[in-house]
């Protein structure tokens, strides 16, 4: 069982890269990649605990790229991860998403909802504070029944707390990861709310020419005609397909790891496409 796009308590899972892998070994996952947040602090923690497990292990990490109303996530895989410039990158992405964190608390205190910045960062336990770990003390406090309630009614883009986060371009998150020698692939292309299929296939094409090289075709809510579709438009574009269940932990507990939401398989000839890439051939 294969799955490439997952996350740790270093971006906004809820397993440390540890648990994540021994969950990963325990759910019957055989090669795996960590794909946190514009991060790469999991990663020797999760190649270590994969040795031991006997998991085929790559370090990754999901890049948050600029793009309007939709979503656009870069992942990279087998990079450098002491590349200056990527962890340069990295950095800036990460400030910025620690200088717009107390202004979520402003927005919440304004709405009547009290939490400190400091409860938040607990929750985070020293990593990466996301929206998640808003959420995660706002149930606790009684502000809602679940995590999903609060980014439905507060978090979620286009609601009432919601501040938008500093992003790199396509094209920036693209070279990044490439620079440093990685392999970079589009992650769940029906987040980018392409208008239509002319307008996905203009989307992909532009990250193509960027020198995108992949792109997630199966992906953990993908319908059969979804993968098709996706896997007819990466041969179109000469991209090779990738597959992973995007894990959160309990954050989003009805996907699992290796099978998503319960109809995800991801190919052998997806980690052999990977390894292929990655040996440059």
């Amino acid at each position: 069982m294969i799955d490439l796009h997952m996350h740790s308590t270093c971006s906004d899972g809820t397993y440390s890269p540890s648990e994540l892998v021994q969950r990963a070994k325990a759910a019957g996952v055989t090669r795996m990649a960590l794909t946190d947040h514009d991060t790469v602090a999991g990663l020797s923690e999760a190649r270590s605990e994969a040795e031991r497990q006997g998991i085929a292990f790559i370090g990754g990490l999901e890049i948050s790229a600029e793009l309007q109303p939709g979503t656009m996530h870069i992942l990279g895989y087998g990079f450098d991860e002491a590349s200056p410039d990527l962890l340069d990158k990295l950095e800036y992405v990460q400030r910025a998403r620690r200088e717009r964190n107390p202004k979520i608390v402003e927005k919440l205190r304004v709405l009547g909802l009290e939490l400190t910045m400091e409860e938040v960062a607990a929750k985070a336990g020293g990593t990466v504070v996301g929206r998640p770990h808003f959420a995660q003390v706002m149930v606790e406090k009684g502000y809602a029944q679940s995590t999903q309630e609060v980014f439905d009614k507060y978090l979620a883009k286009g609601k009432p707390a919601y501040l938008d986060k500093v992003r790199l371009s396509p094209e920036e998150s693209v070279a990044a990861i490439r620079a440093a020698g990685g392999v970079a692939v589009l992650a769940h292309p029906l987040q980018l709310k392409a208008k239509d299929d002319a307008d996905l296939d203009a989307m992909v094409e532009r990250l193509a020419r960027a020198g995108l090289q992949g792109m997630e075709c199966y992906y953990r809510n993908h319908t059969e005609e979804d993968t098709r579709r996706f896997l007819a438009l990466a041969e179109r574009h000469g991209l090779f397909a990738t597959g992973g269940s995007d894990f959160h932990g309990t954050n989003r507990p009805h996907i699992s790891l290796g099978t998503g939401e319960g109809n995800l398989k991801v190919p052998e000839e997806c980690w052999d496409a990977l390894m292929t890439r990655l040996l440059g051939d």
